[in-house]
Formats: structure tokens, C-alpha cells, sequence
């Protein structure tokens, strides 16, 4: 998503690539903390070894981060435990692109979802037909889910 070009460039490109792959890694909006954990792996990583160094420390990191290797749904804030809810449009994004494609949400239904669009049945409606256009749905419903 950038190149830097000089020094100065090296830390908002590094947060404009972390932030990015986070959003997409995580499936849902990343928050600031997130992002500042992501680029203290960066500054560690790219001490005395440089910028792509610095950005595999942060990736590394991401990638043994509990919101990139499980699906966490958070249940609405003031929430009676065993009371019945409906899901985020993030979730929701998230649990039809791994029962359809097998995969995180592409950033067409991420987006739907983060503006909360997901939950219109119109839309909802014609993100699935898309979704199920896609050939990643071939693969992962016949071949994975029947299998």
C-alpha cells in the first residue's frame, strides 16, 4: 500500500500497512491500541535492521494475535447472559464469508458490514448472490464443506 520514500516516510507507511492488513487479519475495525501494539513490534523490529524488517516483526506479532487466529464474537455491551441478540453486521460478515468462501470477508462486504449495512436484507441478499458468484465458493462449499 506504500513505499517509503525517506525515514520520515518509514512509520506512517508502516501504520498505513499494519492498519490495513490488521482490519482484514482481525475481519472487523482495528482499534488504536491495536495498531500502536503492532508498531512497537515495527520499532523493535526495524532497530538496526531496517523498514521491512521492522514490518515482518509487526506481522509476526499479528499473526499469533488472538483476533487473527479466532473468531471472537463480543456480545453487545449490558448484555443479560443467555439472552438472545442479533449479531453485528462484522460478525455477521465474518460468519458468511468463512461458511461460503472458507475465508475472511473480502473489503466489499467488510466495508458493507463496518457501515452497518449488512443487516438491510436487500443488501445482505446481494452480498450472498455475489459472494456465491465468486468461484471461492465452488471450492470451498463443494469441495471443503461437503467434504
Amino acid at each position: 500500500v506504500c513505499a517509503p520514500q525517506s525515514t520520515a516516510d518509514e512509520r506512517p507507511c508502516a501504520k498505513k500497512i499494519l492498519s490495513k492488513l490488521a482490519r482484514r487479519a482481525y475481519r472487523r475495525p482495528v482499534t488504536p491500541g491495536e495498531i500502536e501494539t503492532l508498531l512497537n513490534f515495527y520499532e523493535a523490529g526495524r532497530s538496526g535492521r531496517g523498514f521491512d524488517a521492522g514490518i515482518q516483526s509487526a506481522l509476526e506479532r499479528l499473526l499469533v494475535s488472538f483476533s487473527f487466529l479466532f473468531r471472537i464474537e463480543q456480545d453487545p455491551p449490558h448484555t443479560v447472559p443467555g439472552t438472545v441478540y442479533r449479531l453485528s453486521d462484522v460478525d455477521l460478515a465474518s460468519r458468511l464469508s468463512f461458511f461460503i468462501w472458507s475465508s475472511i470477508p473480502d473489503e466489499v462486504l467488510l466495508d458493507v458490514a463496518e457501515n452497518g449495512r449488512l443487516t438491510d436484507t436487500a443488501i445482505l441478499e446481494g452480498q450472498v448472490r455475489r459472494m456465491l458468484a465468486d468461484p471461492r465458493a465452488i471450492q470451498a462449499l463443494v469441495n471443503d464443506f461437503a467434504a
